[in-house]
């Protein structure tokens, strides 16, 4: 009986398959259709996610919401093997726990147990790769107590697959397209850009950008890294952060690049980019901007900070040092103690990736390291 309400109700267009597409475009609208369509499957709620090894954004439908956030702070998304099995098999259609698992399997699975603690503990799921690389997930989740999906449901549930596929494709793309206009405004304004993934892979990069390959940069099988060692090891740590989440939309950080014969040296900017909390389907995860070192005399405190995101005070440290000054001198002609000029000389180092100051001032006046 379960199985004809649904039927009945998901198949008016109206209400269903049009505010799919315009969930497509609309990201935030997607938790109110996660929501409609749970209602006639009597599902707990619905999930759309990205299932990536490096990255997983979400969005669920409110009232599961609490839930899924809770399956994924207290670790056991981690230990449950629903999403890494589906990325395995990559079942066509949707699919249930007993398609990727035994019952054995499933009653063995301490994952399980918290999931039916909390009400849940059976999926129908469906995955759909989008042009990224990433597959996006879309899962509804509903109680033991109320039993196993129904074949007249999970019927229901294939006849908008085709639906829920093509609006991942469509904002996929879109993602894609808003990759592309970010590296292109920066070609506006002179600056090679790149757009790098959540998988820290190369997505898209401007005319600009394409010249530095493989010189420079190189778009190698694991992740997109710079030819320098010393900057590809700085350029590591930054990418540790960001997929850990420790960095934010306006946390620039800057990395110096050796120079070479016939190349100046040059600074790496990497961005991050802030993604909605409703837009499980943006395919950026940070833009690449590199900027050429011209060679000064004696560089202006202000570009000093711009380029490796300086305080003010480090940034007129850093110029002193440029200019050949040594500490007890900046210290006298800034008015502050020595050891104050020490602690920005440290903050310097860390942020040019220098150690030295010799080091620094070649670095600051573009000569070759």
């Amino acid at each position: 009986m379960g199985g004809s309400i649904f039927e009945a109700e998901m198949f008016d267009p109206d209400s269903f398959i049009d505010r799919i597409y315009e969930a497509a475009i609309v990201p935030e609208a997607w938790p109110d259709v996660l929501e409609a369509i749970s209602t006639p499957a009597r599902s707990v709620g619905g999930v759309l996610f990205t299932a990536n090894m490096h990255y997983q954004g979400w969005t669920a439908s409110p009232a599961f919401a609490p839930l899924f956030q809770d399956f994924l702070t207290t670790g056991w998304s981690e230990r449950n093997q629903r999403r890494q099995r589906g990325l395995d098999r990559m079942l066509r259609g949707f699919f249930t726990d007993l398609d990727l698992f035994s019952q054995q399997e499933i009653d063995a699975d301490p994952s399980y147990d918290y999931l039916r603690g909390v009400g849940c503990g059976i999926c129908a799921a469906l995955a759909a790769p989008v042009p990224s690389g990433d597959v996006i997930a879309f899962s509804w989740e509903r109680s033991v107590e109320t039993g196993p999906y129904e074949a007249a449901t999970l019927d229901a549930f294939n006849r908008i697959a085709a639906h829920l596929q093509r609006a991942a494709l469509i904002a996929g793309r879109l993602g894609l397209e808003k990759a592309r206009v970010a590296a292109e405004t920066m070609r506006a304004i002179g600056l090679p850009a790149a757009v790098l993934g959540h998988s820290s892979k190369l997505l898209v990069a401007n005319d600009l950008f394409s010249p530095l390959i493989p010189g420079v940069v190189q778009d190698r099988l694991a992740r997109v890294a710079f030819a320098d060692p010393r900057a590809d090891a700085q350029f590591e740590q930054i990418l540790a952060r960001l997929r850990r989440g420790h960095l934010v939309a306006d946390q620039v950080q800057s990395l110096p690049i050796a120079a070479q014969e016939g190349r100046s040296p040059m600074v790496a900017h990497v961005v991050p980019i802030k993604r909605r909390a409703a837009d499980v389907f943006s395919a950026a995860s940070c833009m690449l901007v590199i900027t050429e070192l011209a060679a000064w005399a004696s560089p202006q405190a202000a570009l000093i900070q711009g380029l490796f995101d300086l305080t003010p005070s480090e940034a007129r440290v850093a110029q002193a040092i440029a200019a050949g000054a040594q500490p007890a001198d900046i210290a006298r002609q800034q008015g502050v103690g020595v050891d104050t000029v020490r602690t920005h000389m440290k903050g310097v180092f860390a942020k040019t990736g220098t150690s030295r100051q010799a080091e620094l001032a070649l670095l600051l006046r573009g000569a070759v390291l």
